[in-house]
């Protein structure tokens, strides 16, 4: 009897993988046509193991024709396809993102035997999404990836609780009258933390960011200040619009003014722009005498060298991906895409050539080892790279 695997779901744990669904499943993702479900009824199937010989010998073969240039026909024309670290729709490249961990991992963990007679690769670990330091209104400073779960702090009617990389603030019941109390949390690089503030909304805050919010909002708007990046949840309130004053070295960054919405500040020094992306709601951006209103799926830049406010459709997904535990890019450059590792694995980049010039794009898990993720970069480019301590040489 044929069955028609299409007709079947085993989203849940408890199904029974067989061979024939798992090829099923492994042939919807090579002709992007896997539903989420189905996606993560393959992962699992990949994470418990037995089906190796099936999708690492089909990875090989998809790793193979992403490194190599090919030419496509496309609307009649042939057009030239660059190297890409993994380009395909969502679900897809995550998939392959993920799969290449694990084939990492296991290629890792084979034995060889001339491996005694390999020099060791330095291996340099991925940041931490649970390491941040609060520096409370009285100057003390917690580290927050060092302490319990529970409370730690109180300032007026505010309690300040510590959960599993969050910190949330709790108004209790009651007029504060001791005053406007400011904190700061900061992230180191290699660091990433979330915050609740008290009216509920939630800020994740990136590597080498900090936000500066009060124990308590008062008067007629919630204002915060972030350096670096920080994606916010900002909860609804018309009569006390949400503010985000962005600073740099230099100075005043501009500021966002919200309602209520979702959307990412990335405002790094070593960026030339600083960026506002909006996922959902509406803000206004603005620095001096530009003032721009963005619609969800666009991004405000700023260009402090240029002095110019510019706004484009973008993908959101690749702006808030750091937040999902993802690198992604899209016609990115090498330099572009080192600041970002430079960040999430606190190294020193050091080039030793002109870099490759050549745009990728894709995703890479920010789970993996720095080495592992050079490895993709040499794969798809023309540089190599070499660990030194916490540098990264980038040579020829």
């Amino acid at each position: 009897m044929l069955f028609d695997w299409a007709d079947l779901s085993c989203a849940s744990s408890l199904c029974y993988m067989t061979p024939e669904r798992f090829s099923h499943l492994l042939q919807l993702y090579r002709n992007d046509g896997l539903s989420q479900p189905e996606w993560e009824e393959l992962r699992t199937a990949i994470l418990e193991g037995g089906f190796e010989e099936y999708w690492q010998k089909d990875f090989a073969a998809m790793w193979q024709g992403v490194l190599t240039e090919h030419d496509v026909i496309a609307a009649g024309k042939r057009k030239a396809v660059r190297r890409v670290l993994v380009r395909s729709t969502a679900v897809a490249a995550a998939l392959m993102g993920f799969v290449l961990s694990i084939w990492l991992v296991k290629m890792r963990q084979q034995p060889d035997a001339g491996d005694s007679h390999r020099p060791q690769v330095a291996r340099i670990a991925p940041g931490n999404i649970n390491k941040a330091v609060l520096l409370l209104a009285d100057g003390s400073r917690i580290a927050l990836d060092s302490v319990h779960n529970g409370q730690i702090a109180q300032q007026g009617i505010t309690r300040i609780i510590k959960g599993n990389g969050t910190v949330s603030l709790v108004a209790m019941a009651g007029p504060d009258e001791a005053g406007l109390y400011y904190n700061t949390i900061m992230t180191p690089r290699g660091g990433q933390y979330r915050v609740v503030l008290p009216d509920g909304s939630r800020v994740w805050l990136n590597s080498a960011s900090s936000l500066r919010f009060p124990a308590t909002f008062q008067g007629n708007e919630r204002a915060v200040e972030l350096t670096g990046e920080g994606y916010f949840e900002i909860e609804q309130n018309p009569h006390m619009p949400f503010i985000v004053n962005i600073r740099t070295p230099s100075g005043d960054g501009g500021r966002v003014n919200v309602l209520g919405t979702h959307f990412d500040i990335m405002a790094y020094p070593d960026e030339q722009t600083i960026n506002t992306t909006l996922l959902q709601g509406a803000v206004a951006v603005s620095k001096g005498e530009l003032v721009t209103r963005l619609m969800p799926g666009q991004q405000a830049a700023f260009d402090s060298v240029n002095h110019q406010l510019r706004v484009k459709q973008v993908d959101t997904l690749q702006a808030t991906a750091w937040k999902n535990g993802l690198f992604e890019f899209d016609n990115t450059d090498l330099t572009a895409i080192m600041r970002q590792l430079s960040r999430w694995y606190d190294i020193e980049i050091v080039y030793r050539v002109q870099p490759d010039k050549a745009p990728l794009g894709g995703n890479i898990s920010k789970n993996l080892d720095l080495a592992d993720v050079l490895a993709l970069l040499e794969a798809s480019g023309t540089n190599h790279f070499k660990i030194e301590g916490k540098k990264v040489l980038v040579l020829p």
